[in-house]
């Protein structure tokens, strides 16, 4: 009880904003004086995206507005984190209406083949309400996630969210979360989902620093890099059908957002691991370029520059 209480007086600004902030917010709830307080909140958060940015654009031949590009990182922010919260009122009835789809025909075409098929994402916009997304259209999809990182360097409130996160939204999918822990030892219901022709949904915009070992070198962002591609192994071990797919958030100045999913075509299999590894780093590259405020590894862009690849 004594660690509660501690908790609850040292961490009260997270608290204030996952548990009450958030979901008056996701409700409708905005204000100038709401805004101001919550970004507060992430103060560290947002300096490290201005560096990282910053640093990003320095040599690039492109004009940037770097303030903007923050404020909509951090917009983008909460409505990912806000839709822990709307997922909730998600339905087959009103997904049109809050949803913009687009590409589905690939992914439709791609279940008539009767192979498994890999959805690739990233930690781009609202990357963990896909499956749920789908689920309104009739899509069962199972989505690869890492446990929640219980030990000191995750804050107390930021864990009861993401536990509070995976309970909501598996709650509105079909599918069920398959887990990979932080030694990175996968749910042994990966292999089960390829060989009953099952989709799987899978991030692997992971530096090397989070996911040191299987990985393949590939070009990214124009840099040289790696990502890590034991699941995308797996999918070629059992034929799967690789297609790119990307939940993307559009914020307003009256702090209204829109989300658009988008399914890119399939990838061809041919030249292996190496061939859809890049054709993935390719897209999301695309992607972040574009919007670079989508991109949650907005704040660690460094890390995944590798001059030295293993």
């Amino acid at each position: 009880m004594f660690k509660l209480i501690s908790s609850l007086r040292s961490y009260f600004p997270l608290w204030r904003y996952y548990f009450w902030d958030l979901p008056l917010w996701t409700m409708g709830c905005r204000s100038d004086q709401r805004w101001s307080r919550m970004k507060l909140t992430f103060h560290d958060e947002t300096e490290n995206i201005r560096y990282s940015l910053q640093s990003f654009f320095k040599n690039k031949k492109t004009t940037v507005d770097l303030e903007q590009m923050v404020e909509r990182a951090l917009l983008n922010k909460v409505a990912r984190n806000g839709d822990a919260f709307a997922c909730l009122n998600l339905t087959p009835n009103n997904i049109g209406k809050k949803i913009k789809v687009s590409g589905l025909e690939h992914l439709q075409e791609a279940i008539t083949q009767q192979r498994p098929i890999v959805l690739l994402t990233g930690h781009i916009g609202s990357f963990y309400t896909i499956p749920l997304i789908l689920t309104q259209l009739g899509i069962k999809v199972n989505p690869l996630a890492r446990t929640v990182d219980s030990s000191v360097n995750n804050p107390l409130p930021q864990q009861f969210f993401e536990k509070c996160n995976y309970f909501f939204t598996e709650l509105k999918m079909s599918g069920s979360y398959l887990y990979t822990n932080f030694s990175n030892k996968p749910d042994k219901r990966l292999v089960t989902t390829c060989k009953a022709g099952g989709i799987l949904l899978v991030l692997i915009d992971f530096p090397r620093r989070l996911v040191p070992s299987g990985r393949s070198s590939v070009q990214f962002l124009g840099e040289q890099s790696s990502l890590p591609v034991r699941t995308v192994e797996l999918g070629v071990k059992y034929n799967a059908i690789f297609l790119t797919v990307w939940n993307t958030i559009e914020t307003s100045s009256d702090f209204s957002s829109k989300r658009h999913l988008q399914v890119g075509p399939v990838i061809a299999n041919t030249g292996g691991v190496k061939r859809i590894s890049q054709a993935y780093a390719d897209c999301l590259s695309e992607v972040i370029m574009q919007q670079p405020w989508q991109w949650m590894g907005a704040s660690i862009i460094d890390q995944f520059k590798e001059n030295d690849l293993k």
